[in-house]
């Protein structure tokens, strides 16, 4: 089971509360990775939320 499998199905029913959750990662990984992308990190730690529900591409990174 990936990863994000695991926190569909921790936090099924609760989109909120897992975007607020990864958001708090993305939050610390942006301070960290200045020289990265924050449309990249954002793909990475949340966007993938909203396109996995709607069954649209999921960015492998």
């Amino acid at each position: 089971m990936t990863r994000r499998r695991e926190l569909r199905a921790e936090f099924a029913g609760s989109r909120v509360s897992l975007g607020l959750y990864l958001a708090q990662f993305f939050v610390v990984a942006a301070e960290d990775l200045r020289h990265v992308p924050s449309g990249w990190l954002h793909n990475r730690f949340v966007g993938w939320i909203r396109s996995d529900e709607r069954g649209g591409s999921v960015h492998r990174c």
